[in-house]
């Protein structure tokens, strides 16, 4: 539930109270009518639920008047709608959810996500937008979604999270690398060309890889090596996204 204010009720009702703020908010009323077709439920089940919505100081409701929120719902509603506002960002920011499925997510874990979970998102939603010293990682996050949304039937991993022994073929270098043209041209690294997973160092500063059809080996520094983004061949091991 979103607070202890609406902890009591059930998931169903708060979907209720969140129908009735949002129809009005859309449509400066909330009919009985409205708020059945807006969940996909039957008229008694709507009499039965504003019933207990009233009985409970959360709305006013008379059946011949449009549904309207009491004070009390009415903070509930908005505390629900902000809880919704931050998860469908969220989604969309990190995880590169389309609004329409951010949405469903959001709207399917929500009453189960308390004030200080939100607010826990908020921080990393804050972090990975505006600070500086985690924009390495929201580029990351921002290309792993990418690969997922276009790529849906492939799998690609930087070649880091990659188990010794897989066959893979070099993708594209992440914009986190520096001077990426350069290296690549050092490197004679070309995308497509075949890469089979080396060992990382004992002391883990540096990941083997070996390049091409003659297996060319290289030492690649793992600030390097981890911004490299490989596509998965069929039958190997994996750890890929």
């Amino acid at each position: 539930m979103p607070d202890n204010d609406s902890k009591q009720l059930s998931y169903s009702l708060v979907d209720y109270i969140e129908a009735i703020y949002t129809l009005t908010r859309l449509h400066g009323h909330a009919h009985t009518k409205d708020i059945a077709e807006c969940l996909n439920v039957k008229m008694p089940s709507v009499t039965t639920a504003l019933r207990q919505l009233k009985s409970r100081g959360l709305i006013h409701y008379n059946t011949h008047y449009p549904v309207e929120l009491t004070p009390d719902g009415l903070k509930i509603a908005e505390r629900v709608a902000k809880s919704h506002q931050t998860l469908e960002g969220f989604f969309q920011r990190a995880f590169a959810l389309s609004p329409d499925t951010a949405h469903y997510v959001s709207s399917s874990i929500d009453h189960i996500v308390n004030d200080d979970i939100i607010r826990r998102f908020i921080i990393l939603c804050n972090a990975l937008g505006r600070r500086t010293d985690c924009k390495p990682l929201a580029v990351y996050l921002t290309e792993a979604m990418a690969l997922l949304n276009e790529n849906p039937d492939d799998k690609f991993s930087v070649a880091t999270e990659l188990p010794p022994g897989t066959h893979c073929s070099f993708a594209f270098a992440s914009k986190n690398l520096a001077d990426a043209e350069e290296r690549l041209a050092t490197l004679s690294l070309t995308p497509g060309t075949p890469v089979l997973i080396g060992d990382l160092a004992l002391d883990g500063s540096s990941l083997a890889l070996l390049l091409g059809a003659e297996k060319r080996r290289v030492n690649l520094p793992i600030a390097v090596a981890e911004n490299l983004w490989m596509k998965e061949l069929p039958d190997t091991p994996s750890n890929a996204t």
